[in-house]
């Protein structure tokens, strides 16, 4: 971004003739989270991911219960057993504990993996759609809001509402 600043910057200073080009770069901006956030598609498929995420954090708190259960009996039945059963008892317990953490684990990495699935998706729909109003607008480049070290930007340039209705109305 500050390359193309600089190089704009450079090329206006280089000759009338230049700068005038330098002058005719058009240039646009979109919200992507917004877009995703505030469309149909894109609220439909956040609400899958979050659903999905909400049914995995409740087959995880039920496996936390069972290991607390698991905990809790393993310390009341552990009195008077022979130092073996306790021993057995705990293994039982580590590895139920074990599974529980790797569970955890493969819920987080399903989950961002449908995540990045759904941007990689929205993305290639997005594609045709910025196009052809960045096509109607003139536009020469289109920013990422999220993504850009913008540091300022004028809310004029912002086709994030062209972008929502168009994906909408199907285009």
């Amino acid at each position: 971004m500050f390359r193309a600043i600089a190089l704009a910057a450079a090329i206006a200073t280089a000759s009338p003739a230049v700068a005038q080009v330098a002058d005719a770069v058009r240039i646009g901006a979109v919200n992507l989270a917004y877009i995703a956030r505030t469309s149909k598609i894109g609220k439909s498929e956040l609400a899958k991911i979050e659903d999905a995420g909400r049914r995995k954090a409740a087959e995880i708190d039920g496996k936390a219960a069972e290991l607390q259960k698991q905990q809790a009996d393993l310390q009341k039945t552990s009195i008077g057993l022979s130092p073996r059963a306790v021993a057995d008892l705990q293994r039982t317990f580590d590895k139920s504990r074990v599974e529980l953490q790797r569970f955890q684990q493969d819920a987080q990495d399903e989950m961002a993996a449908m995540q990045t699935k759904f941007e990689l998706d929205f993305r290639a729909r997005l594609a045709p759609v910025i196009d052809e109003i960045s096509k109607e607008k003139g536009l020469h480049f289109v920013f990422g809001l999220e993504e850009a070290a913008i540091v300022w930007w004028s809310p004029s340039v912002d086709i994030s509402d062209e972008v929502v209705k168009r994906l909408d109305a199907g285009k």
